[in-house]
């Protein structure tokens, strides 16, 4: 018994017919048929009875089926593993990365790691950052781009940049002159935040309660440059990121500090913790460990 009978078997009890089974698989019935003779013969049993036009699996061959199903995914999980390790010619990394990560951070480092190594595909999944994690750590994604905090027991954590969120206000806004601020001095204000996914939004709604309120929700958005234009109209505040403002200076509003650890913009790459990385994914996690300080 081998793995090619396997797969032939699961083919057959599959669609329920030699003849379609190897139409899928490519093979001639005769070839077909052979192999599973020779697989009973082996195990000494019946592993198909015709019922009317149709080949259905004995009790015999719903327990192999069963065992069958886990011995090949082992088979080709082992067969891939060992195949990356030889060649990085081909091969995709599903990977998450937030828009305003992937706008700041992004860009260069997939291009150089794209001209390093031409054959591999990037599968890129842009969400917020909380629906990346669970992606990640639900095997949706080889790995994802995300901010602290992370839940570190679930992943792996590379570190990549750190920066700093800001706060944004109009020109004619009461704290427009001030360097920095604290969340107690924003109780009042009206904040303009991204969707709940946005680990930014969690971070700034902890640092609200930590200071003793309940941050005022004038609106959540998608796209922070619709934010920005809405600060920019005296709507209300918000915070994001100092990268993405340094890369689309918007005149219109005034960057504040805050003096606060929710300020931290700490992007990290995580993957499934203990999980094997295809070598592919172990190329670009190096790629973007030893390339991402130069994109500043």
């Amino acid at each position: 018994m081998d793995i090619k009978q396997l797969k032939y078997f699961m083919a057959i009890a599959d669609v329920q017919s030699f003849s379609e089974a190897s139409k899928r698989l490519y093979v001639s019935q005769p070839t077909l048929s052979k192999s599973m003779k020779n697989l009973e013969e082996k195990l000494g049993v019946e592993l198909f009875c015709l019922v009317g036009k149709k080949v259905q699996v004995t009790d015999y061959g719903k327990r192999l089926y069963q065992k069958a199903q886990l011995l090949i995914e082992q088979y080709d999980a082992l067969y891939n593993e060992i195949r990356d390790l030889t060649t990085l010619q081909t091969g995709v990394i599903r990977i998450g990365i937030p828009p305003i990560i992937g706008t700041c951070v992004f860009p260069g480092l997939i291009d150089g790691f794209l001209q390093k190594y031409p054959g591999v595909e990037l599968a890129i999944d842009q969400h917020g950052a909380k629906n990346i994690q669970e992606r990640v750590y639900r095997g949706k994604l080889d790995l994802g781009l995300t901010i602290r905090p992370v839940m570190a027991d679930a992943f792996d954590v590379i570190d990549v940049v750190s920066d700093k969120n800001v706060l944004i206000v109009p020109p004619n806004h009461p704290l427009a002159g001030r360097t920095s601020v604290r969340y107690q001095e924003l109780e009042s204000e009206k904040f303009i935040f991204l969707g709940d996914e946005y680990m930014l939004t969690s971070n700034v709604v902890a640092g609200c309660r930590e200071a003793g309120f309940e941050p005022r929700t004038l609106l959540q958005v998608t796209q922070w440059d619709f934010a920005v234009q809405l600060v920019k109209l005296n709507m209300g505040i918000s915070v994001l990121p100092r990268r993405i403002l340094a890369m689309y200076p918007e005149p219109g509003v005034v960057q504040i500090q805050l003096d606060h650890s929710s300020s931290a913009w700490d992007v990290v790459m995580v993957t499934q913790k203990g999980q094997y990385q295809s070598f592919a994914t172990q190329a670009f996690m190096k790629y973007i460990q030893e390339n991402a300080g130069t994109q500043q």
